[in-house]
């Protein structure tokens, strides 16, 4: 078997016949974990959803217009957010994102922080978030910058998708 010892078996199911299929999976599974580890454990829990690609977009987009309106470049407002919107809400709610980050980042002066957040080092944040957690993200961002008078493009009036656009009354 070809499994890293550290690695989980996961299997996800949206449908009755994609549990079926995963469960017509699972001795073989089993049999490999248990040669491989001893003793599992399984369970079963609701899936958390990552983040979306239209989220991702629009956290695009803001930036871009941030950059527009501001004196930072797009990848500077990324890492300055990432550091002040992302990081709280990952270090309150994965205790080993939380563990890690105060063990590694903390102690670092505030600039080198925020350089790690961009690019190339590009320290991971939301691409570890749930599409619910990324929504609070979202949201601490247009009220950051709105806040300080930026124009962000606004998803309730002109949606991410053709299909949410509603006109202004």
């Amino acid at each position: 078997m070809s499994k890293p010892a550290n690695k989980p078996f996961v299997s996800r199911a949206a449908t009755l016949q994609e549990a079926m299929a995963a469960i017509s999976k699972l001795p073989r599974v089993l049999t490999d974990a248990i040669q491989l580890w001893g003793d599992v454990e399984i369970i079963v829990q609701k899936r958390q959803v990552k983040r979306s690609v239209d989220q991702n977009k629009l956290q695009r987009k803001w930036l871009l217009e941030a950059e527009a309106q501001g004196d930072h470049t797009a990848e500077e407002y990324r890492g300055f957010c990432k550091l002040h919107f992302a990081v709280p809400i990952l270090r309150w709610e994965l205790p080993e994102f939380k563990e890690k980050y105060d063990r590694i980042v903390k102690p670092l002066p505030y600039e080198a922080k925020l350089e790690l957040m961009q690019e190339p080092l590009d320290f991971p944040c939301t691409r570890l978030m749930t599409k619910e957690q990324k929504s609070r993200y979202l949201d601490a961002i247009y009220q950051h910058f709105t806040a300080q008078g930026m124009r962000l493009t606004d998803p309730g009036l002109k949606g991410i998708n053709p299909h949410d656009y509603r006109e202004v009354a």
